[in-house]
């Protein structure tokens, strides 16, 4: 006989909080994370300012689709300019 076949929604989560509450190693915070109990910590920019596009850069040329390939396809994607 199915030993499941009679429990209840609760009965699974006292499972789940009996397997939850060991201690195991896997789930523990690696020793290089953490902190001492006071530390702050601030969020910074991870990325060097150069990687930034600013308001007074101008943007890059986008050469003519006809330059690089005579007749291509236009973009069913693209808003259509005459409307």
């Amino acid at each position: 006989m199915d030993p499941n076949i009679n429990k209840n929604s609760a009965d699974f989560e006292y499972e789940r909080y009996k397997l939850l509450k060991e201690y195991r190693p896997e789930n523990d915070i690696p020793g290089d994370d953490l902190l001492p109990h006071d530390t702050r910590i601030v969020q910074g920019i991870s990325e060097p300012n150069d990687a930034f596009v600013s308001e007074d850069d101008p943007l890059p040329d986008v050469p003519d689709a006809d330059a690089i390939q005579k007749d291509s396809p236009i973009d069913p994607a693209a808003p259509d300019f005459d409307e």
